[in-house]
């Protein structure tokens, strides 16, 4: 019952892991990074990310 139990974890961490994944490029505006940094939804490189993005525009 318990290597059930455990496989069971193992299994939907898995599902959840890759829904978790973010698109690698995503549009995303330098108000919305800056809200998303500080409520830390994003880390910093992606907030430095967003920056580089704009200044190439």
């Amino acid at each position: 019952m318990r290597k059930t139990f455990q496989w069971l974890v193992e299994f939907l961490d898995a599902i959840v892991g890759v829904t978790e994944e973010k698109p690698n490029n995503r549009y995303m505006s330098i108000h919305e990074a800056r809200e998303k940094y500080e409520a830390g939804l994003i880390s910093i490189r992606e907030f430095n990310e967003v920056f580089e993005r704009n200044e190439m525009f």
